[in-house]
């Protein structure tokens, strides 16, 4: 019988390198393609999700729950995308002169999102990150957290409204 996630990151927080490597071939498309999706660029994309990898690794002794594990190597990635993004798009200042600040993008929106995503409380962002950035059916959501289909489309639905209510705050 093949290992659930949450079996595989246990196996990895513990130091086995094996069940790590699975973990990387499950989650790398994916984590590629959502890097890219705040990038733009697959090569960058490539190299920082590599790089996710790397100290997802490093750190996976200390992670407490092994079930977060794809919401944590997810943060990992976001947070390294947005440092590069700001180091080749520097931010513009509130003393910047008008003429210096950029309309509004599309890329903006994403961060935005993304950043939104990302104040979620746990078991909400959980599952938007497993539905939207895995990919999973809302039947492979609950099987891998252990929860009824039902539990993840309430939690689904509170974290869109969150998320509504967060972006519309910042317009």
């Amino acid at each position: 019988m093949e290992k659930t996630d949450i079996q595989l990151a246990a196996d990895a927080c513990r130091g086995d390198a094996n069940a790590f490597g699975v973990l990387v071939e499950r989650y790398r498309t994916g984590l590629i393609g959502y890097v890219a999706g705040l990038l733009r660029t697959r090569e960058d994309a490539e190299e920082l999700a590599q790089e996710a990898f790397l100290r997802a690794c490093r750190e996976a002794p200390r992670l407490n729950n092994p079930a977060t594990f794809g919401g944590w190597l997810y943060r990992i990635a976001h947070n390294l995308a947005m440092s590069h993004a700001r180091k080749r798009h520097p931010v513009p200042l509130a003393g910047d002169p008008p003429d210096c600040v950029a309309g509004v993008t599309e890329e903006d929106h994403t961060i935005a999102l993304l950043a939104a995503v990302n104040r979620l409380g746990e078991p909400h962002r959980e599952v938007i990150v497993r539905k939207y950035f895995d990919r999973l059916t809302i039947e492979e959501v609950a099987g891998q957290l252990g929860i009824p289909a039902g539990t993840v489309r309430s939690r689904l639905s509170r974290a869109y409204s969150e998320l509504r209510e967060m972006l519309t705050d910042e317009s």
